[in-house]
């Protein structure tokens, strides 16, 4: 399990890092650009907004991973800070239930909508981007979000089962 769980928490680093170091400042270069083209020159890119639309989905779905490794999500901590460790504990085996439960509802979604738009060939209007990548993106976002909840929820359940609190195993 440890094996698995330093995997994914390597291919979570390497996609926030992407998304955050080249991703991220790419749109910001390219508006800034677009912005100066439009207001100087009169003659903006026409392609600028979908690809900072494209762009925008591959920051959000490259942090996601991370996010959810860290135990970034958001949560009502007034709530779970009345709770005790073991109630805590439960919480969250419902919360990776349900995670687990939206994501793969939305890969299956993205399966048949991958397949689709691979078998037509669809492009975007502008950038002619195959719109498969978009599902594909989200496909595999979908299965590697699934995959961690699986993980975390085990993990959790062990916890739980062995009576240890997280804290504790934290400080070994």
């Amino acid at each position: 399990m440890k094996a698995l769980d330093k995997y994914f928490m390597w291919v979570a680093t390497a996609l926030d890092m992407i998304g955050g170091w080249l991703v991220l400042p790419a749109i910001t270069i390219l508006v800034m650009i677009d912005v100066v083209l439009r207001y100087v020159f009169n003659s903006p890119f026409i392609w600028t907004l979908e690809f900072s639309e494209w762009s925008l989905l591959l920051v959000f779905l490259f942090a996601l991973p991370e996010c959810t490794r860290v135990d970034g999500h958001v949560r009502m901590d007034l709530v779970t800070n009345l709770m005790t460790d073991r109630w805590r504990g439960i919480f969250s085996l419902a919360y990776f239930a349900v995670g687990f439960w939206i994501f793969y509802l939305l890969g299956r979604h993205e399966w048949d909508e991958f397949w689709f738009d691979y078998g037509f060939n669809r492009v975007t209007e502008f950038l002619e981007l195959p719109v498969w990548v978009h599902s594909f993106a989200i496909l595999t976002t979908s299965v590697l979000m699934g995959i961690l909840f699986l993980i975390r929820a085990i993990e959790r359940l062990l916890l739980i089962i062995s009576g240890v609190e997280p804290g504790e195993v934290e400080n070994q």
